[in-house]
């Protein structure tokens, strides 16, 4: 069986006992039927990763935090966020899951000209998240936002960020050829919606230092276009 991990947004350091929520405790309990004794691991980005025992398993699981796994200043976490088009519900699930075992680190849903008109809810995708980055032996939970239009998320921009652009219908170069022996300190990665990007849209990205890219041959969806580009992002700077 696969390690179990849980995210605590808790002080973790060594002898110290933590009562998990009911949320948690319910999933050791009856979900997993952990036992008093058996071992967990818990886990954020302030404290990194530690060992823990089941020190009490009545109304509330409580635990006992042993020894210190993985420090969070050695993990390897790029700065990427990834800025994407609304689309159906079932679609944004897939990408917020994705990409948060991938290890993106804030997530922005967008309003543009051509994407869906639907309210998101916000907590349910951070349970998606979160439970992304347990199951993936990631570190950082990423932020998700209000959906903000694009002017919005440019607005006040850190000109550190560098913003790429996902655009099937420009003469862009291919995403590999753009990150070959380049360097970027944080990044920002903008996926429209089904229909694509509208004029309108390409035009606030006019008064920016954009590089538009290309993902290859084939139109992808926006929930598969962002997976694919976080992936080959995350290969060239992490390697």
């Amino acid at each position: 069986m696969s390690k179990i991990r849980i995210f605590l947004n808790s002080e973790l350091k060594k002898s110290s006992e933590i009562l998990l929520s009911r949320e948690n405790s319910h999933y050791l309990k009856n979900v997993l039927r952990k036992k008093k004794g058996e071992n967990i691991l818990c886990f954020n980005d302030i404290f990194g990763e530690w060992l823990a025992q089941i020190i009490d398993i009545d109304r509330l699981v409580k635990i006992k935090i042993l020894t210190s796994l993985k420090k969070p200043n050695l993990v390897l976490e790029s700065d990427i966020w990834i800025c994407f088009g609304l689309i159906k519900p079932r679609n944004i699930n897939f990408l917020v899951e994705k990409t948060s075992e991938l290890g993106v680190t804030k997530l922005i849903p967008m309003e543009t000209f051509f994407s869906e008109r639907k309210k998101i809810n916000i907590d349910r995708l951070n349970k998606i998240s979160t439970e992304a980055v347990e199951q993936s032996s990631g570190i950082t939970i990423p932020e998700i936002t209000k959906v903000k239009k694009i002017s919005e998320i440019l607005f006040n921009w850190d000109k550190e960020r560098s913003i790429i652009v996902c655009n099937e219908k420009k003469n862009c170069q291919n995403i590999l050829k753009l990150f070959s022996g380049k360097k970027f300190k944080k990044i920002a990665i903008f996926i429209g919606p089904v229909a694509g990007w509208s004029s309108e849209d390409l035009k606030i990205f006019e008064n920016y230092d954009v590089m538009h890219i290309s993902l290859g041959p084939r139109l992808l969806k926006a929930d598969t276009a962002a997976v694919a580009a976080l992936s080959c992002i995350k290969l060239f700077l992490e390697n």
